[in-house]
């Protein structure tokens, strides 16, 4: 049976629109493939982000048991920073800076790369309460607010207007 030109270009054409349609889902199912690797990644990254977080505080917390001296520091920081002789107050600002510099990676990862708000809820907003109920804490926020994003020292003020406010 010999086949017209016409019919050779019909079957050129189903072949091509097969050809078109087969690449079509090969490229849907690579897009597919991406996207679960895109969000797998995303995931580790985030999980990544919360242990270097929590490693930082760790960290701090390490340096107040495993010495003495820190530690007297931390707490007559917190109850009379005023008491501090220069060296003692420098150690407690610094320590002060440790603690909110971690939670300002986590509130800003929360608000920019999707951390789950519930982590700053319940580690970044009772951390917060925690050290601006102190005294040193307050004169550190006092003092050093200004060294943080705009955006952290208005979640900080309103942290403090809140714990006010239930403690009154």
């Amino acid at each position: 049976m010999k086949r017209t030109l016409q019919e050779w270009a019909n079957l050129a054409e189903i072949i091509g629109n097969a050809a078109i349609i087969l690449s079509l889902v090969f490229v849907g199912l690579q897009i597919s493939q991406n996207t679960v690797q895109l969000e797998q990644n995303t995931m580790t990254a985030r999980a990544a982000a919360v242990s270097a977080s929590n490693a930082a505080l760790r960290d701090t917390r390490r340096s107040l048991y495993e010495s003495a001296e820190v530690l007297e520091t931390y707490l007559r920081g917190n109850e009379t920073p005023e008491d501090l002789d220069e060296a003692s107050l420098f150690r407690y600002r610094l320590l002060m800076s440790n603690v909110m510099e971690v939670m300002v990676d986590i509130h800003a990862q929360t608000w920019t790369t999707g951390f789950s708000p519930e982590t700053w809820s319940t580690l970044g907003v009772k951390t917060v309460e925690r050290v601006m109920s102190t005294k040193g804490g307050q004169w550190f926020w006092a003092a050093y607010a200004d060294n943080y994003p705009a955006a952290f020292q208005v979640e900080v003020d309103r942290i403090i207007q809140n714990s006010s406010a239930r403690s009154q």
